[in-house]
């Protein structure tokens, strides 16, 4: 009685724990980062809800050339918001290890902050 009551518990947990899953694949997740951002030369940048005046946009340095919204490891000209295309400028007055502005659409930009090395 006390085998087959065990053999009934140890059946039921792993029944439970068989249909905690969603069918998606263990090793992938989406949009799981903290907070959106570009990498721009080696760094991450972090986007604010902060618009920058199109009047203190300087020139381009730099454009996001992948998107996606799956974590992993990437590189220069990633961005787990903006798509390709997306141009990233300079913003006058400010240095770019500080921050860099991020276009949006036109005429419109938002202010993305330095948070130092990617990946370390």
């Amino acid at each position: 009685m006390k085998g087959s009551l065990l053999l009934l518990i140890v059946l039921a947990i792993g029944f439970i724990s068989g249909c905690g899953s969603q069918g998606k694949d263990a090793s992938s997740s989406s949009a799981d980062w903290a907070y959106y951002f570009v990498i721009f030369n080696d760094d991450i940048y972090e986007i604010l809800h902060e618009e920058v005046n199109p009047e203190d946009i300087g020139e381009q340095i730099g454009e996001v050339n992948k998107y996606s919204d799956f974590e992993g490891i990437y590189s220069n000209g990633f961005s787990n918001r903006y798509p390709e295309g997306t141009k990233l400028y300079r913003i006058n007055g400010v240095k770019t290890s500080d921050s860099i502005a991020v276009g949006t659409g036109d005429d419109a930009y938002v202010k993305a902050r330095d948070h130092g090395k990617y990946g370390k």
